[in-house]
């Protein structure tokens, strides 16, 4: 590693851990052309085994506050929610692939190699809102703030916002009583959706990635 690289990297890392919130495409502009891709790996090297700093009030509301942010909040609509949007976001400006996100998430989490494909697909899932938020274990949420270097605890509010249960409950213009029939097929939803939390994906056995994705917070 060069000095300057070097150098640059340790900043960062002093950065990050004073909760200063250091941009990375201003980082790695500090570092000759060729090396930028060597500095891109170091920073997303760290950041998916760094803690998450203690962010003041402040930092917080500017993370609320900023364009990405407030954009994605504004989107994201229906039942797919705040979440998958700023997922596709971090993602994109990090330049990861879902493959990418979920070979991190798998270290991460201690999984084991071969659970990488099956991750990957649960975190596509997630990003396309196919995945109820509401099932995703609190560990995947901390370990993808560490992936994508933001408050485990802005995802999972994200999360909160405009996901499935929301949906219902903002569409729901109809009187509470309804006929018996729209309560059995109400009924029906709830009990697929349960099926579908204690089965794993195509009829395979399920095991720590299933419980991981659909056990819930």
């Amino acid at each position: 590693m060069s000095t300057v690289r070097e150098q640059v990297l340790s900043e960062f890392i002093d950065a990050w851990n004073a909760g200063e919130r250091p941009d990375v495409d201003e980082y790695i502009a500090r570092v000759p052309a060729g090396e930028q891709g060597e500095l891109t790996e170091d920073l997303l090297e760290f950041m998916a085994f760094a803690p998450t700093p203690e962010y003041s009030d402040e930092a917080l509301a500017t993370i609320r506050a900023e364009p990405a942010v407030v954009e994605a909040l504004t989107a994201a609509a229906g039942r797919t929610g705040l979440l998958p949007a700023l997922l596709a976001r971090l993602r994109e400006r990090f330049g990861m692939t879902p493959d990418d996100v979920a070979d991190r998430l798998v270290r991460e989490l201690g999984l084991p190699p071969e659970r990488t494909s099956k991750t990957a697909g649960y975190f596509e899932r997630l990003e396309q809102g196919k995945l109820e938020p509401a099932r995703v274990s609190r560990e995947v949420f901390e370990a993808l703030g560490k992936v994508f270097g933001v408050p485990s605890n802005e995802l999972e509010g994200a999360a909160d916002v405009g996901g499935f249960a929301a949906f219902g409950v903002a569409r729901a213009t109809a009187p509470v009583f309804r006929a018996d029939e729209d309560a059995a097929a109400a009924a029906g939803r709830h009990l697929e959706v349960l099926a579908d939390a204690l089965a794993a994906p195509g009829g395979e056995p399920r095991d720590e990635v299933d419980d991981l994705f659909l056990g819930g917070r």
